[in-house]
């Protein structure tokens, strides 16, 4: 059986590695459900918005799945715009807004993501990986969460890449009869 690559299929296949590698975090998250609120380090304590934030995750996920292999694949517009709106309306605030609201007010904006690189590496925070973002780990460091941030942000830019390959094949084609 032999595989005919399209920009459709590619697409495809990025957006499906992209979408499941947010699964182990929500699924950290999920699972603190039990705990009704979550200790802060000055003695006090705030509601559990991981458990929320956690099924809402594996949800987006589930309908991005769901949606790449009914529609997607097939070329359907609604599909598409369908992505647009799960890229833009939740990846976009989760992955890209925590590295915009890093950067000093003054500075051009592109200089934070040099920062990123050089707090990641300088803290020797390469070894985190997802995991930083879970309420379980207790104490992340600075450069694990920079190395988080910019793990979201290189796999914003990655689906967002994804999206804009394909549309041609959606937008321009041959229409359906």
């Amino acid at each position: 059986m032999k595989v005919r690559w399209s920009s459709t299929l590619v697409s495809a296949v990025l957006w499906s590695l992209c979408l499941v590698t947010y699964i182990p975090v929500a699924l950290m998250n999920a699972a603190t459900w039990k705990e009704r609120s979550l200790k802060l380090p000055c003695n006090g304590s705030m509601f559990n918005f991981y458990t929320l934030l956690g099924f809402a995750s594996l949800g987006i996920v589930s309908i991005g799945l769901i949606v790449l292999r009914t529609g997607y694949i097939k070329r359907e517009r609604w599909a598409w715009l369908i992505m647009l709106i799960i890229l833009l309306c939740f990846f976009f605030p989760s992955d890209v807004l925590p590295v915009f609201l890093r950067m000093p007010g003054e500075s051009s904006g592109w200089s934070v993501l040099p920062d990123l690189l050089r707090t990641a590496r300088q803290e020797g925070s390469w070894r985190c990986g997802l995991w930083a973002l879970s309420p379980a780990s207790e104490a992340v460091s600075i450069g694990c969460a920079a190395a988080a941030m910019l793990l979201g942000f290189i796999r914003f830019l990655v689906m967002l890449v994804a999206l804009v390959i394909p549309v041609k094949a959606f937008f321009w084609g041959r229409a359906k009869g």
